[in-house]
């Protein structure tokens, strides 16, 4: 798949046209790898500038398609729209905690939306955080430790696990991802009927929310939910319809 590491003022139409990435690379606009070489005086890398380049390495090693926010951001894109959109369409939000990334409105605004999206959340410690700082959500959650982890992950135990989390139910998660980006399309069509699903496509989610409804996460939105029934419902309307104007036909030929 194709390295999506850029968030730009294109975000919004990617995200019209169905792209989607299976993970959104989170930290704070302090640990930006980018934002430390565009500094006045050039500098060796942090160790969690380190690890950030290292998350993304094994990333792209792996062929795993991700967002990653632009540091500095271009004047022309609003942050917390582009942030919004990119969680939609992504399956997982991978969060590198910091001290600074607990802090950082963005980064914060981006896992509560995540939540609410019923993404899933992979936190990953790149720096001693106590356990008490860490919002509520994350402090439940399995955490990946990259604190000792040398480069290249893909040669660690650390780089492994992550691998092994993101790929774990990777079609379920991906599904889910992509029935939301279209239910929001159609709700921000003014629920437009030539956006419904129908035929395959229709069947495939239904079976979908039916699998999901068994499974601790994630849970299908109500929107989701919405999004199938009104499909099958404009569908079945038409249907009937039709085989009502077909039986009419038939009784006018006899």
């Amino acid at each position: 798949m194709q390295v999506l590491n850029h968030l730009t003022a294109a975000g919004d139409r990617q995200h019209s046209t169905g792209l989607t990435a299976q993970v959104f690379l989170a930290y704070a606009a302090e640990d930006s790898p980018r934002a430390a070489r565009s500094g006045p005086v050039a500098a060796s890398p942090t160790p969690t500038v380190t690890t950030i380049n290292a998350l993304s390495q094994l990333l792209s090693e792996a062929k795993i398609a991700y967002w990653e926010c632009p540091q500095p951001w271009p004047t022309t894109v609003d942050p917390e729209s582009a942030i919004a959109r990119a969680v939609e369409s992504c399956d997982n939000y991978l969060l590198v905690i910091t001290p600074r990334s607990l802090t950082d409105a963005l980064c914060l605004q981006g896992l509560l939306f995540a939540l609410s999206m019923h993404k899933r959340i992979v936190p990953v410690l790149a720096e001693t955080v106590p356990t008490d700082r860490l919002p509520e959500p994350l402090q439940t959650l399995e955490t990946i430790d990259l604190r000792a982890s040398q480069p290249p992950l893909a040669q660690t135990a650390e780089g492994h696990q992550l691998l092994q989390m993101l790929h774990h139910q990777a079609n379920h998660y991906q599904i889910h991802t992509q029935l939301l980006v279209k239910a929001l399309q159609w709700e921000r069509q003014r629920r437009d009927s030539a956006l419904l699903l129908q035929g395959k496509e229709l069947a495939a989610y239904q079976r979908w929310l039916a699998e999901a409804t068994r499974r601790s996460r994630p849970q299908p939105l109500q929107l989701q939910t919405l999004y199938v029934a009104e499909s099958n419902r404009y569908w079945g309307d038409r249907g009937n319809v039709v085989t009502q104007g077909s039986g009419w036909l038939k009784r006018w030929l006899e």
